[in-house]
């Protein structure tokens, strides 16, 4: 039994949540229907998560089958609040993309693929444009973390762990479906639309064309506010071949012909996953991924370049990268035999170091792109979404204005932003 007749609320912001959606998400979480509503609160969250949303926290208390009173909280991600980002937000299709990728999760748990559940959370309710319900992943230990810092070696390999189940289990659910039909099966067969990209298209009334034209114009810009030689060792122009290269990206976002596609998540900067430590040692016993605005079909090493450079240094991946890759792999090769197939049937070690290759450059076009806002201090985040004309200029004209306003400033953004260019040279030597 439920009765929301008369529970008390206390936050205006439930008048934009449905509270058939809010019971409907507790019946679903405790897989019944025999408890009472009593109350829900609504806690926003001050520090911001992420640039395309706004969150809080549900928390509701009631009435279970014994007559006990529980409380249960949840994740509320909101459709962003102010105009500039809400139309970027709505142009792309971000909520929409997301939307799709946790039904894709609910088809793969229907085919009783339970690695998906290990490493995301569960999403109740998706209303388009509004919000979406999901588990809160803090109540269950999953702590968010400082995207100033870079990632130690302990941390990436976790990561790479529940990158390589994300993976899998999309992997498997194409081995499984092609069994089933008798024939070669692939997501895109059935949900080609559904997974158009939605940051990178160059489809030539996408929105977010001017955004990525406006992020190569302050990369460019870069070579110059860092002081980078123009002259490359080939005597090329640093500016040049650096602004053809970013172009690639287009390329690169697309389904590859030539390398095994899975289900990317395609935007794993430092605060769409979440690590869970033990609380006795603090060791870290698992990450969950959140934030699917950006899901694409492309081969898994997008994935795991594009993660190794938002988040480790250049020191780190001059030590460590093709070992972590390595370890990304093995652990890809372990989930993939415990379902019954074989690796080397479907990405082989050859053709995965190639594809990593090919993504190396989509990694660093990425890095250079993102960082000059994404590592700008939450609270400049949430001056320039709440000034329009700022926003607008950040996203859509040159961002070149946000390094040189924080380059001074902030010793950790300037020194990150400059090895991201100094990735992009380095690159750049080899054309």
């Amino acid at each position: 039994m439920t009765d929301n007749d008369h529970p008390t609320n206390e936050a205006e912001e439930f008048e934009e949540i449905c509270k058939d959606d809010i019971t409907k998400t507790v019946e679903n979480k405790l897989s019944t229907s025999n408890l009472v509503i009593l109350r829900y609160t609504l806690e926003p969250l001050i520090q911001r998560i992420g640039l395309l949303g706004d969150h809080s926290l549900l928390h509701v208390s009631l009435l279970d089958a014994e007559g006990e009173e529980r409380n249960i909280s949840f994740f509320l991600k909101f459709f962003p609040k102010f105009a500039a980002p809400a139309s970027f937000a709505e142009g792309i299709g971000a909520f929409k993309k997301e939307m799709f990728v946790y039904e894709l999760f609910d088809i793969f748990k229907t085919s009783d693929i339970s690695l998906i559940s290990s490493v995301t959370p569960t999403c109740y309710i998706a209303q388009y444009n509004k919000y979406l319900i999901l588990d809160n992943l803090i109540s269950e230990g999953y702590k968010t973390l400082d995207k100033h810092k870079t990632l130690d070696y302990e941390s990436v390999l976790v990561v790479l762990q529940s990158l390589a189940k994300l993976h899998a289990s999309s992997i498997i659910y194409e081995e499984k479906r092609s069994a089933e039909l008798g024939e070669h099966y692939r997501l895109i067969d059935n949900f080609e639309q559904q997974l158009e990209e939605s940051f990178f298209n160059d489809r030539e009334d996408f929105v977010n064309a001017k955004g990525v034209e406006a992020s190569i114009k302050c990369v460019v810009n870069e070579i110059d506010i860092f002081d980078f030689s123009d002259k490359l060792v080939s005597g090329k122009s640093f500016s040049k071949v650096a602004k053809d290269l970013c172009y690639e990206i287009y390329r690169l976002v697309k389904p590859s012909k030539k390398f095994r596609n899975t289900l990317c998540h395609g935007d794993l900067w430092a605060t769409n996953f979440l690590l869970k430590y033990d609380s006795k040692d603090q060791s870290i016993s698992g990450c969950k991924f959140v934030d699917f605005q950006c899901g694409r079909y492309v081969p898994p090493a997008q994935d795991v370049l594009s993660f190794l450079y938002l988040n480790t240094n250049r020191d780190f991946r001059k030590d460590n990268m093709y070992k972590v890759i390595g370890m990304y792999y093995s652990y890809l090769e372990r989930h993939l035999k415990m379902a019954g197939f074989n690796i080397n049937n479907i990405i082989p070690f050859s053709n995965f170091m190639e594809s990593c290759e090919e993504q190396k450059l989509f990694a660093i076009v990425q890095t250079a792109i993102y960082f000059p806002l994404i590592l700008i201090s939450n609270d400049e985040v949430e001056a320039y979404f709440s000034d329009r004309e700022l926003n607008e200029k950040a996203l859509f004209e040159d961002r070149s204005h946000l390094v040189l306003a924080h380059k001074d400033k902030d010793e950790s953004y300037t020194k990150r932003l400059k090895e991201s260019i100094q990735d992009l040279r380095d690159y750049c030597e080899y054309i």
